[in-house]
Formats: C-alpha cells, structure tokens, sequence
C-alpha cells in the first residue's frame, strides 16, 4: 500500500511540531500563545497579511489573495502615506480636512488663518499640527502669506492645487523613505501632460514650487507627483460631508480595478486609515480587485471616466458584456419595434445594445428586430437625459417620479438613470420631512417597497455581496416592511401569526444589513436602534 506523506506543521519560532495557526495570514504555526507572540514581536507582524503584491506583464503590479478569504474579512488596514486637499475645492483645513466655517473678525466674516503662512485652518491646534508643519516652514521661509478670504459659502479656491505635491515633494528631506514609495507609483503623466489642466499647472504649480518656494526640483518631477496623485488617490470624505481630501495609500494602490469588485473600503477616526473588507469570499490565488469608478454608471460613462480619470481602458467582464450581467443599466428602448401600447416592463421588448462595448464608436443594434443607431446618438441622448435628472430639484419625490414617468418608453427599468432616480425615491420616502415613514400614506409605502426590491436585483447583479449599497437598501427594505407589517396588524389585515413571520422576515434583513454596515463610520448607533425598535414591535404583536 502507498502512503501519502504528509508534512507536520512545526513552529516558526522553535520548530517543534505545532498546531496553532497564525490568525491573520494562515501561512505559519506556532506551537504555544507566547511562542506566537514572540514571533509576531521579531518580524513576522510586517510579513502577516492576506494577500501578496505579484507582476505581470499584463497586469502590472496586482494584489493576489495567499489563502481563502471569508465575506466581510478586513484584508488590510493602512494608513495614508500622504493626503491633502483636492486640487479645487471651497475653504478646507489643511490639518483635518474639515470644511471650514468663518468666524467673525473685525466686524467681518473671514477664516481663522495660520499665524505663520496665513492659510485658513480650523484652530491653533491644527495650525500646530505635525501634518502642517513641513509646509509652513517652507512657505514661511520664503515669507510666502496665503490670500484666501472668505467671500461666499460655496467659492472654490484653485489655491489648494498645490498643497497634497507640495507634501510629497518636501518628504524627499523629511521622510526620503515614504517619498521612494510615492515616487514609484504609476503616474500616467505622458497621458496627462498637454492636457488642459496639466498646462494650467505647469503654470502654477509648478511656478509656485520651483520660484516661490525655491526647491529644487524640475517641472517633470513636479508634475509627475501631481499625475502621481490623480492615478492612485482615493477619494476620502465623511458620510456627513463635512471633510473631504484626497489621499495616497501606497499599498491599496496595488489593488486592479474591476467594475464588479470583490472588496470596499471605509475609512477609520481622525488619521483616515483605509480598511478593506471582502464583500464576498476570496479564493486563494485570487485577484483582490477594488472598484476606479461609480458602480451604478453605465458601460460608456465607466469606460469613459476610468480612461479620463485613470488613462487606461476598461476590459473586464461586465464591460463585455452589452447587458452588464443582465441589468441593461447603459441601454434604451428601441424605438422602431417599441411602441407605447406595448407592455413596457416586458422582458420581450426590443433593447439596443452595442455591438462591441469595449470600442465606443461601435453602432447599437436592437436585439429584437435588427434596427441598428450610431454611437454618437446613444453618447448624445444620454447626456441629454443626464443633465435633465442633474438639474432636478431634490428636495421631494414629485420630479423623480415624472422622470420615471416621462421616459418609461425610452428607459426601462433598470437603466441607470431610472436607477438613480428611484435610489433618490427610496431614500426621501421614508427619511424626508413630510415623507417619515410613520407619515407614508399606504400607497406610499409600498411604493417604497417595491423600489427596494427593484433596486436590490440590480445590486445583486453587479454588487453582490457585502456592499455598502445592498446594505443600505436592505436597512430601507427592512424598515418600510415592518412598518407595512403594523398597520396591516393593527388594521386587522393580518393575524398575530402572520404579523410575527412578516417581522421575522425584516429580522433577518435587518441582521444582514447589520453584519454588512456595522463597520461603517456613525452606523453602530442607528443599527442598535434599528434592532431595538423592530424588537419591541415583535414583543409588541406578540401580547
């Protein structure tokens, strides 16, 4: 008989045999807690992860997972390597981030200012802080004095353009290390570099840095760290909206684009560490791919913004696909064999796709009768339609509901632009003053219902998983059905019995919701009501 041998796991500090595996990378054994702990000390913290940096011709450097990842796994925490403000925004503190508020000074309203170089900041601490103290020596040796004054709430200030390179730049003296990291990012900057606003910045940003300044550095390093910043930064904001800025996470940056991804990402207290969780399970071997671009856009417009914002073209399998896994999210009605006393929601009614998404010159062709338009009409009317949905009043639910209403012939159901018109509805029904959801007539709330439901197939099909989209919709599905539940119970339209399987079933919604938002900034608290609240309803049909 033929014996497989197998090898015997051995500590990685004594090498004894062992069975107690590391819980973070699954990849080595230790025989006891304070052997674990005595190899975590001498090294193997900076080894422990679940995932490698691999390259490929084809891929560049990619992000592969070493070992099975489960659904919901934080797979990285890290800390910005550098951040700042965008290159144009209103008043920011170049400390915190935060949207700065003014404050009255000598019978008027301006921004409290830096003693030294005079940009406005929240206070004297974060004037004071470690994250500006590089530039205002520099600005302050050079006796350079910010002009930024307060005029109106929304005024943006192109000022800020030179703030987040001018961070990288002077870590060449005070962390040569971290500057190396930055530095060896793709930058993309032949792309960039005769574009519009790499001409601007060579104007200014580069004038500044080099003659205001004074350091020494040429115009192609200047602008390489600019493009360096437009190619691997991620956009960091509070759910609130009261901080916004840009930063550089060296590592994530590793991570390949895919506009069906298998991971998000939040960012954690005041120093914005970025954490990345799996929204589905990981197989070892695996690409670990984040998401450059809006999940709910379609197939022109992803394209389109990944090549401008990342110059690269998209290929991966959604982009494809001329139906985006079935959602038809970029698609119209065809026009010929569509009328309007034909049963619009069909699934038999003709839909133009294009003939070959990944060349947006392609003609579209409907799939039912063959009639065939250019690209540039499919390019040109949804531009159109998304300037009109842009331009909507959103403060109530009437306008969403005559967009829907006025292209139910051209856009069906799922197309982006009734998608992002019925994820405005489902969150004012329900949020809104005046539209609470204890203040949603019946017809309302179902209505509410049903946009959920509507919404949740197509985050199914192109954010399945553990994303913070199907999350939320689960928590407003959850909320509306338990609320139908009670007034149905109270109006005698269900017995205890049913009442209490229909709550049950927003149970288990509202758990779901719970394990995939309760990382979330600011959401422990209101799932902790969320929980409360539909459990007394249950005690409460249960009397």
């Amino acid at each position: 008989m033929d014996y497989i041998r197998r090898e015997i796991p051995v500590c990685e500090v004594c090498q004894r045999p062992a069975n107690q595996t590391c819980g973070g990378c699954k990849l080595v054994y230790y025989c006891s807690k304070a052997h674990q702990k005595h190899g975590w000390k001498e090294g193997h913290k900076l080894k422990c992860c679940a995932y490698k940096i691999n390259y490929s011709e084809e891929l560049g450097r990619h992000m592969v997972a070493t070992r099975d990842i489960q659904q919901g796994e934080i797979i990285l925490k890290e800390k910005p390597a550098v951040s700042g403000p965008k290159m144009s925004c209103t008043a920011h503190c170049l400390s915190c981030g935060v949207k700065l508020q003014p404050i009255q000074k000598d019978d008027q309203l301006d921004f409290y200012k830096c003693s030294s170089c005079n940009w406005p900041m929240c206070d004297v601490v974060c004037e004071k802080s470690e994250v500006h103290r590089e530039e205002c020596k520099a600005m302050s040796r050079k006796n350079y004095k910010c002009n930024i004054k307060y005029e109106t709430p929304e005024k943006t200030e192109a000022a800020y353009c030179v703030i987040a390179p001018m961070r990288v730049l002077l870590m060449k003296e005070s962390n040569p290390r971290q500057y190396e990291n930055i530095m060896s990012l793709e930058s993309h900057l032949k792309d960039r570099i005769n574009t519009p606003l790499y001409l601007v910045l060579k104007a200014n940003l580069v004038t500044f840095v080099i003659q205001v300044l004074g350091l020494s550095f040429d115009e192609e390093t200047i602008l390489k760290v600019s493009s360096i910043f437009d190619t691997n930064s991620f956009d960091v904001r509070c759910p609130d909206g009261s901080k916004r800025l840009r930063a550089i996470y060296v590592t994530a940056s590793m991570m390949n684009h895919n506009c069906r991804p298998n991971t998000r990402h939040i960012y954690i207290g005041d120093d914005n560490i970025l954490a990345l969780i799996a929204t589905v399970p990981i197989s070892k071997g695996e690409l670990i791919t984040a998401t450059y671009t809006q999940s709910l856009y379609g197939t022109l417009d992803r394209r389109k913004h990944i090549k401008i914002n990342k110059c690269f073209d998209c290929e991966c399998e959604r982009c494809k696909d001329p139906t985006e896994f079935g959602t038809y999210l970029g698609n119209i009605y065809c026009s010929v064999c569509n009328s309007s006393s034909i049963d619009l929601v069909s699934e038999k009614n003709g839909m133009l796709v294009s003939t070959n998404p990944l060349d947006e010159t392609a003609p579209w062709k409907c799939e039912k009768c063959g009639y065939c338009i250019q690209s540039r009409q499919m390019f040109w009317g949804n531009n159109a339609l998304k300037q009109e949905i842009n331009a909507l009043n959103k403060s109530g639910p009437k306008v969403f509901e005559e967009f829907i209403d006025k292209y139910k012939a051209t856009l069906h159901p799922t197309n982006h632009l009734v998608i992002q018109a019925k994820l405005a509805l489902m969150q004012i029904y329900g949020n809104y003053k005046g539209y609470t959801l204890t203040e949603l007539p019946d017809y309302l709330l179902t209505r509410k219902i049903d946009l959920c439901h509507d919404l949740l197939e197509v985050a199914d099909k192109l954010e399945s998983g553990w994303t913070r989209f199907r999350g939320t919709i689960l928590l407003e599905l959850q909320g509306a059905m338990a609320m139908q539940t009670k007034r149905e119970f109270e109006d005698d339209k269900l017995t205890k019995a049913g009442a209490q399987d229909q709550l049950m079933e927003s149970m288990v919604l509202l758990q779901e919701a719970t394990n995939i938002l309760r990382i979330e900034p600011h959401m422990k608290e209101i799932l902790e009501t969320k929980v409360q609240d539909l459990s007394n309803l249950l005690d409460s049909t249960n009397v």
